[in-house]
């Protein structure tokens, strides 16, 4: 296949039926002796493997014969494998997992810390976890403000505990 650019149009056209696509230009033959572009005719020296008027490739140019060419064809064999490939985490991650869901259950610090780190790593049963282990905080924070909004939990129960994180002991 041959794309040449037509004089009259100006479209890229395929010459295999030797006309324009667009307008019915009719190309002329191709002389597979000369450097001729295919795309926009320029004439170009024998050691160019480019056009060096358009950089179009100089598809003609040393091409064997029918006879010559010994084309065989590549073959791949894929294999399907039975059962998914897993990666081995190792040891230590389900322990940070297991340590995730105690600290997620307790309502500490650090079980978020877990649970954020467990979102962030690459493996889909792990990011599982700590979505999971995510989710068991959202529970809490969404139960917290129901029962406060209901008035279930006084405001003096915030204000006392913001003052013990702070390390007020004394209770007013």
């Amino acid at each position: 296949m041959v794309f040449r650019r037509c004089p009259q149009c100006g479209s890229t056209s395929d010459d295999q039926y030797g006309f324009c696509i667009k307008c019915g230009w009719e190309f002329a033959k191709i002389d597979a002796t000369k450097n001729l572009c295919p795309l926009c005719g320029h004439e170009n020296p024998n050691e160019a493997d480019f056009c060096v008027k358009c950089g179009a490739p100089l598809v003609f140019k040393n091409h064997p014969n029918e006879e010559q060419r010994n084309i065989t064809p590549i073959v791949i064999n894929k294999e399907v494998a039975g059962t998914p490939i897993q990666k081995n985490s190792g040891g230590w991650i389900k322990w940070i997992i297991i340590l995730g869901y105690i600290f997620s259950i307790l309502g500490g610090l650090l079980g978020l810390i877990i649970a954020i780190y467990l979102v962030t790593r690459k493996e889909a049963t792990v990011r599982k976890h700590g979505i999971i282990q995510l989710a068991i905080f959202a529970f809490y924070i969404v139960l917290i403000a129901a029962l406060y909004a209901t008035g279930m939990i006084p405001a003096d129960v915030i204000t006392n505990y913001q003052q013990l994180i702070a390390g007020n002991m004394t209770l007013p």
